[in-house]
């Protein structure tokens, strides 16, 4: 494998760990905004939900839909935690704070 290969691995897997950690920061937000979760437990919470979703992923736990572009996982348990409306702007505000809080874990 040349440079350019290990570069494009090296950002591949860079820019996966990024969308984890967004996807991990929107769930917690979320759960700080509808649930008496502190930012440190709701972050935790969240990273919890997100290991235990790429474990159901790995072992082919989950479908997908092709005409809507989502998934769902047979344990209903791992579906993310959707925002009540009226929240959209305070968990916006809420991930911002927890993104800035958790940045090193990035």
């Amino acid at each position: 494998m040349g440079i350019g290969s290990n570069l494009g691995v090296e950002i591949a897997e860079q820019e996966h760990r990024e969308a984890l950690f967004e996807e991990v920061i929107n769930e917690a937000a979320v759960l700080v905004a509808t649930s008496d979760h502190s930012r440190e437990s709701a972050y935790q919470a969240a990273k919890d939900l997100s290991l235990a979703q790429q474990e159901a992923i790995a072992k082919g736990e989950y479908s997908e839909d092709e005409d809507s572009n989502t998934m769902s996982f047979f344990d209903s348990s791992l579906e993310g935690t959707s925002i009540p409306s009226g929240k959209h702007a305070q968990v916006k505000a809420i991930a911002q704070e927890l993104r800035e809080k958790f940045e090193d874990d990035l």
